[in-house]
């Protein structure tokens, strides 16, 4: 791997840490009975948020 390609991987990585923090703040509540447990809702969220992750950082976002 080129240095510009590890640069670019490890700033998507760093940039993507509030949406990593948000994913398992939203997994802890569920847990702690916070919010209902639903399968539904939970991949509503994710994609939600992986939306978000995507408009917010455009081309540094993460793919999956």
């Amino acid at each position: 791997m080129s240095v510009m390609t590890n640069l670019g991987h490890t700033t998507s990585l760093i940039l993507g840490l509030p949406f990593d923090l948000a994913r398992a703040n939203y997994a802890r509540a569920v847990r702690l009975g916070l919010i209902e447990h639903s399968m539904l809702k939970s991949a509503r969220f994710a994609q939600e948020l992986t939306e978000i992750e995507r408009l917010t950082l455009g081309l540094w976002a993460r793919r999956v």
